[in-house]
């Protein structure tokens, strides 16, 4: 029954996306972060519904007679120039064969991102694109807190599937949601929606502790940290979280607080000192190829020699467990170059836009949205430290939300937009609506104008 409620979502909007492909962008997303196939036990858990669904979205895009068109926008750039570099490193690797199956789906995710950023722009295709990203994760959100509330805490919080596929990349998917999910809190659109908000949005820390990963519950701390350092409310923050988080360390039981504890004392943890060997390894290899790297899943390679040319005496060969190490790795300093470059890009184009555009009423969302997703680049950033998803179709997503809310908004400014007024006494009284320079002026006469 599953595998066929499921098959039916899908394909009963095969005939729209043959038309419309912004529709065909829509499944897209809710398939890939969602994963609802691996929730099935029949057919539908190995049957390729993204392929299908990508073709047919590429096919509405040739189908379609809306104007088309690719923003030259810096993210955009640098993330093409990433992809170009992991394309000559692939062909350099030690074992391409290793790596064919990772540099595939980066492609295919890509190649998504770049169909989304130019078929999503307007504002009822960048809420579509954005909520439908936001709760296909918060479905997995509410599972997750649910499960570690009813067992207090007690089991750990596996992979939801896909890129999440154990219970680091979840956590750090969860720390990365919990921004996006207080902005659903905010701009909910109907009173109906306010409270399913708030409460999917209180699952989302329950869900990352209940990972009982350490990297995620660091990236969380960094989160709340710089929500709290960007809000203007601090305090009540403070009155509602840290009781909260206090009851929630409290809830769970002995075993997680020993392995959190277990950070103090990093030097003396067996896992940690293995991943230290898997940068080690890393670093090795980048110093006799700097340019190139090893290539996709070069740390899979178990022949070559590679373990007893790079890696440390006494340790064996395992995943870089760090976005960074992964990257130095796979693609050598000049990839690590590029791939830091696009995470600033992204973090500092995402605080541009909510710079720009808070000020105004039509597009305060659109800052407010693109503030969210900066505080999640910071989780990325954080928790990346010990994580390794540098192809995290999260991640990419993102920066491709980034760049739509510039379109969106400088379109939305373009119209004519108001000033958020100020509240309290020393507020100034607004002065209406406000347009941008050599709109709404009123043509002077020839004669006055020469004199």
């Amino acid at each position: 029954m599953r595998s066929a409620l499921v098959a039916l979502l899908i394909f009963v909007w095969i005939p729209v996306m043959l038309f419309k492909p912004h529709i065909g962008v829509l499944v897209w997303s809710w398939v890939s972060h969602m994963n609802p196939h691996t929730h099935t036990f029949g057919f539908a858990n190995s049957f390729p519904f993204l392929v299908i669904v990508g073709v047919l979205t590429a096919a509405g895009m040739v189908f379609s007679r809306e104007q088309k068109s690719f923003p030259p926008h810096p993210i955009l750039i640098i993330v093409l120039i990433y992809v170009f570099w992991t394309i000559v490193t692939y062909s350099f690797a030690f074992e391409p064969t290793i790596g064919k199956p990772k540099i595939i789906q980066f492609m295919k995710m890509i190649a998504f991102a770049m169909v989304s950023v130019v078929v999503m722009q307007s504002p009822n295709r960048l809420k579509g694109f954005f909520y439908v990203m936001v709760i296909s994760l918060m479905f997995i959100a509410v599972k997750g807190g649910a499960f570690t509330l009813m067992t207090g805490g007690g089991n750990r919080v596996q992979g939801a599937g896909g890129m999440m596929s154990d219970n680091n990349q979840l956590a750090m998917a969860m720390a990365m949601l919990f921004p996006l999910a207080l902005y659903l809190v905010k701009h909910h659109h109907h009173k109906i929606f306010k409270w399913p908000a708030i409460v999917a949005a209180t699952m989302v820390p329950f869900a990352a502790i209940g990972t009982q990963s350490r990297g995620g519950f660091v990236a969380l701390g960094a989160v709340f940290f710089m929500l709290l350092l960007k809000s203007k409310r601090k305090f009540i923050i403070l009155a509602v979280s840290v009781p909260l988080a206090v009851g929630a360390v409290a809830f769970m039981p002995d075993s997680w607080k020993a392995r959190m504890q277990s950070t103090e004392n990093a030097t003396e943890d067996d896992s940690f000192i293995g991943r230290v060997a898997m940068w080690k390894f890393s670093t090795n290899l980048a110093a006799d190829h700097p340019v190139e790297g090893g290539g996709f899943d070069v740390f899979y390679v178990r022949h070559m020699g590679l373990a007893e040319k790079y890696m440390p005496a006494g340790y064996r060969m395992k995943a870089p467990h760090s976005i960074y190490f992964e990257v130095l790795g796979e693609h050598g300093y000049v990839g690590l170059f590029v791939f830091l470059t696009m995470l600033f890009t992204g973090y500092y184009a995402a605080g541009t836009n909510a710079k720009m555009f808070r000020k105004y009423k039509e597009t305060e969302w659109v800052g407010d949205m693109s503030s969210a997703i900066q505080l999640s680049f910071i989780g990325y950033a954080v928790g990346g430290l010990t994580v390794n998803i540098a192809a995290f179709d999260f991640f990419y997503h993102l920066l491709i939300t980034v760049v739509l809310c510039r379109i969106v908004g400088d379109r939305l400014v373009e119209k004519g937009v108001t000033k958020v007024e100020k509240t309290g006494i020393l507020a100034p009284k607004s002065k209406g609506k406000w347009k941008p320079p050599g709109q709404g002026v009123r043509p002077q006469p020839a004669e006055r104008v020469l004199g």
